[in-house]
């Protein structure tokens, strides 16, 4: 299953697949298929490792590619990049206490765009901004340990326009809401 992105940088390919249990196996599979597709090897030749800190680490055809992975209830997402780090961050929609979460860890300017939103609209609006953050994040290596790249300030979703981060505008961030799931991927501003 593929997902269409507007305006994608030269050599990012992202990948999304239904996933049983945690997904990790679905998503380390869908991972091996693309970077297979996009090297034009056999599944077999593509060798995933892990990183330290848990990331993906493609070694052999792909060595010096960057890679990321996210996986929710029954749905998995792959980006891979041959030009530089790469984030994505998939999550199911679900009820939760937007407003309360975002004043918690969110910059305040981030509180204040979602109280603009429609009541309707919060928890889908907080979620946007976190898969947003958390695509960052990957991109960066660090994850959201600790929770101090919450604080960063992405730009306000507006699917499908990839923009710059407030906070580090060589950083793109775009969104799509798919059925029942939210999709957030990062990339370096190409030429950077």
């Amino acid at each position: 299953m593929g997902v269409v992105l507007t305006a994608v940088p030269p050599d990012l390919v992202v990948r999304l697949g239904h996933g049983a249990g945690d997904g990790r196996a679905t998503a380390r599979a869908l991972l091996a298929r693309t970077v297979a597709a996009m090297a034009g090897v056999p599944v077999g030749a593509v060798v995933v490792d892990r990183a330290a800190g848990g990331a993906p680490l493609l070694r052999g055809v792909a060595a010096g590619w960057h890679a990321s992975v996210s996986h929710t209830r029954g749905l998995v997402a792959v980006a891979v990049s041959r030009l530089g780090p790469v984030g994505v961050d998939v999550e199911a929609v679900r009820p939760l206490p937007a407003l309360a979460l975002s004043r918690r860890w969110f910059a305040p300017e981030d509180t204040d765009w979602l109280r603009e939103q429609p009541v309707e609209r919060l928890g889908v609006g907080f979620q946007s901004l976190w898969t947003g953050k958390e695509a960052v994040a990957k991109l960066y290596g660090t994850g959201l340990r600790g929770g101090r790249l919450l604080r960063l300030r992405t730009a306000p979703p507006q699917p499908p326009a990839w923009r710059s981060t407030i906070d580090d505008p060589d950083i793109l961030v775009t969104h799509r809401e798919l059925p029942g799931h939210l999709l957030a991927v990062a990339h370096p501003r190409v030429g950077h």
